[in-house]
């Protein structure tokens, strides 16, 4: 009797351990009732089928909810999570919560994915052992339809931490979607609440514990360009946040001796503080979270001088980085090759 509770036992949780799927891919979902489906059929029509897709309700307040819920009763592996309004970090941190896949994945619920988003993202890590594979994105507009202009940023290449660290100043490295995470990655780490730009927060801490990454040259993500989203709204002393999520990105650089990429770390500090406080009133002007940014560029120069990080090779590549992610991350390439030639 007691071997057969032992057998019962083991059966029990090896049935388990298949259960669990190899993937979980997380939609934060909130009043994008006219793209939702389009997203979602994308995310079910994936070659790689070992996944589950966690529906995160945000309070949506239009018929996304029913949607979220219709998506689960056609495919078994939709799982829907209804919660109270909280924004974009507090879903994302319920999926996390909820996710058991050994891999994680973040799909945008306005967004879309090509048929090979997941096949090819875990095969690449699977082959080159990296702890994330990102991929090269392209924008389309609300109908769905590919704008002209997009470039493949990303190449079929092995990234150590160093050159990881080294791209996080280029807006493809600042966003949760278009990667394919390890789920240690993410153990204990949760989006910011109540801050505007949480991704660029949050992913510096998550690069710094990545030992290494892959590209992936496809264009597998699509992201959708939707007037009047987070992106285009108007400036208030919340987009402060910007700055606060830029020094964040700059201190984990300055904390791993990355001095070559400080410079690029810091424009965008000095550039929004300016911008910001030129769009406010002469009241937030004065205000306590503007003080508090002046403090955060005022810091970050101090260290990119403590750093020596000004020169004439890293000044000129924080030149290329504004004028052209594609051509800053081929510069990064080529530095890599000539240190890998002197040691």
């Amino acid at each position: 009797m007691r071997n057969k509770n032992k057998h019962r036992k083991w059966f029990k949780e090896h049935d388990r351990a298949k259960k669990s799927p190899e993937i979980s891919i997380i939609v934060p979902v909130y009043q994008v009732e006219k793209y939702l489906n389009e997203c979602i059929d994308s995310i079910l029509a994936q070659t790689f089928t070992d996944f589950e897709l966690i529906l995160v309700d945000d309070g949506s307040p239009d018929n996304c909810p029913a949607l979220c819920d219709a998506a689960a009763k056609r495919d078994s592996r939709v799982r829907v999570i209804h919660k109270q309004n909280g924004g974009v970090s507090t879903a994302r941190n319920a999926g996390l919560d909820a996710a058991q896949g050994n891999w994680i994945a973040f799909v945008d619920s306005d967004d879309t994915v090509e048929p090979e988003y997941l096949e090819k993202m875990h095969k690449a890590v699977l082959e080159t052992g990296a702890d994330f594979a990102i991929c090269s994105s392209q924008c389309i507009d609300e109908t769905g339809k590919t704008l002209a202009g997009g470039e493949h940023r990303l190449l079929n290449e092995f990234l150590p931490q160093e050159e990881v660290l080294r791209r996080m100043v280029v807006s493809d490295f600042q966003v949760p979607w278009n990667k394919l995470y390890r789920r240690k990655l993410l153990e204990n780490l949760r989006y910011p609440e109540n801050k505007a730009f949480e991704d660029t927060c949050l992913m510096p801490v998550i690069y710094a514990r990545a030992a290494s990454a892959c590209g992936v040259w496809d264009f597998l993500y699509n992201y959708r360009i939707v007037t009047g989203s987070a992106m285009h709204r108007k400036t208030t002393l919340k987009t402060l946040d910007w700055v606060e999520a830029w020094y964040r990105l700059f201190d984990v650089l300055y904390q791993n001796g990355i001095r070559d990429a400080l410079c690029a770390a810091y424009r965008p500090i000095l550039t929004a503080v300016w911008d910001i406080w030129l769009h406010l009133t002469p009241e937030e002007r004065k205000s306590p979270r503007m003080k508090e940014a002046f403090a955060y560029e005022r810091t970050a120069r101090h260290r990119l001088m403590q750093a020596r990080g000004v020169t004439l090779k890293n000044l000129w590549a924080a030149v290329v980085c504004a004028a052209s992610a594609c051509s800053y991350l081929d510069l990064c390439r080529k530095r890599a090759e000539r240190r890998q030639k002197t040691t």
